[in-house]
């Protein structure tokens, strides 16, 4: 069989860059090793306005269902009090703080679409066995013996790829010492669709409201503070009352606790040959910002021009080098924002927290300073 392109990963960064690639009338061919499994996984994202724009513009937008627009996000240091918060509203004329969806939302729409693109091809159920990379195009076997012959191959199989364990390609990580917990609550008193974070000692606990008595949790906590216990099932919702001073009223957990080890990371290489590296299989951040999707996005958004600028180009040698230097520089220095918000808020100095309280403070006060930062975090993190 032969295409223009590869996809392997059928997750929601690969099956939108299949639509991506489409729009420039690229032919693509998605290799999944279990769809089934995928569509199981239903995660809460935060997505920004650059993501937005870019769903939009490849039609999609429209299509995802029960799409949250954030009314405003509201910041807390130690605890829900308000001389530490800084909070950012809509109401200050900020276009947008962002949006809230569901990733069993978001995926099946990217499927729907797939279905009735003539230009993307679905196989699922089998794995890459070899790739064999030649100097102006790629060539993969499948484990049922299928060959496939591309110009170009996106790894898009996550931070464990295949592709790249296959290639021997390593990653720059960062150790957080940290666990996420993930699990979503009910709670009694409505949260006006707010999102809220707090920064503790432990790491950061971010709220995403799913509905206005639902909230999706990512719990941060350094190892040194984690106990088995105080943050179980059983006695998580008890952690959850005390850091909010019981804002929210009676919680009730209403999903099982899924926790993991946070590790951030950059692949050595975004590029090798013909073989390109996309979303997870790229990079890691810490989830403190909920930026992970969308870094993902913005790698597509990077493709996607590249290839309409330069579409007459598209089978030269390194054709995609630059979107690797480019990418590359944006995520690690991502990482690092992220990385250094992290550790500073977390630091335990007296003096530095009072120092902190006080920037807050003075930011919560200048609509100006609110709406950069937000124009910043709308822009994945980038400053380009």
């Amino acid at each position: 069989m032969k295409t223009d392109t590869i996809i392997v990963g059928a997750g929601i960064i690969g099956t939108s860059l299949a639509i991506a690639l489409s729009k420039n009338n690229k032919k693509t061919v998605i290799v999944e090793k279990n769809l089934k499994n995928s569509l199981k996984i239903n995660r809460v994202y935060s997505l920004s306005e650059k993501s937005k724009v870019f769903f939009d513009e490849i039609d999609l937008w429209k299509n995802f269902l029960n799409i949250k627009e954030l009314s405003g996000i509201n910041l807390y240091y130690r605890n829900f009090n308000n001389k530490k918060k800084l909070g950012f509203s809509k109401e200050e004329n900020i276009k947008s703080i962002g949006y809230i969806a569901q990733s069993k939302n978001l995926f099946q729409a990217l499927l729907d679409k797939i279905e009735k693109d003539e230009n993307i091809s679905l196989i699922d159920g089998q794995e890459v066995e070899e790739i064999i990379d030649f100097k102006d195009s790629i060539k993969i076997n499948l484990k049922n013996n299928q060959i496939i012959e591309a110009k170009y191959l996106f790894s898009c199989d996550g931070a464990k790829s295949s592709i790249k364990r296959k290639l021997q390609i390593t990653n720059s990580y960062d150790n957080y010492d940290s666990k996420a917990i993930v699990f979503n609550i009910q709670h009694e008193k409505h949260n006006d669709n707010l999102a809220f974070q707090i920064f503790l000692k432990s790491g950061p606990v971010a709220f995403l409201p799913i509905s206005n008595n639902m909230f999706s949790m990512v719990v941060s906590v350094k190892n040194k503070f984690f106990d088995q216990n105080d943050f179980s099932e059983k006695n998580i919702s008890n952690f959850i009352n005390e850091i909010t001073n019981c804002e929210f009223g009676k919680i009730e957990i209403k999903s099982n606790l899924v926790i993991f080890d946070l590790v951030g990371f950059d692949s050595e290489l975004y590029t090798k040959g013909n073989i390109v590296f996309v979303g997870d299989s790229a990079h890691s951040v810490h989830p403190l910002a909920g930026m992970g999707l969308n870094l993902g996005i913005s790698d597509v958004i990077e493709i996607y021009n590249v290839i309409k600028n330069n579409g007459k180009m598209f089978a030269k040698k390194n054709f995609f080098a630059s979107y690797g230097r480019k990418q590359k520089i944006i995520n690690k220095k991502a990482r690092q924002q992220l990385k250094f918000i992290e550790k500073i808020f977390s630091i335990e100095n007296k003096i530095l927290e009072k120092v902190i309280e006080s920037s807050m403070s003075n930011i919560h006060k200048s609509n100006f300073v609110k709406k950069k930062i937000i124009h910043h975090a709308n822009n994945n993190l980038s400053f380009f």
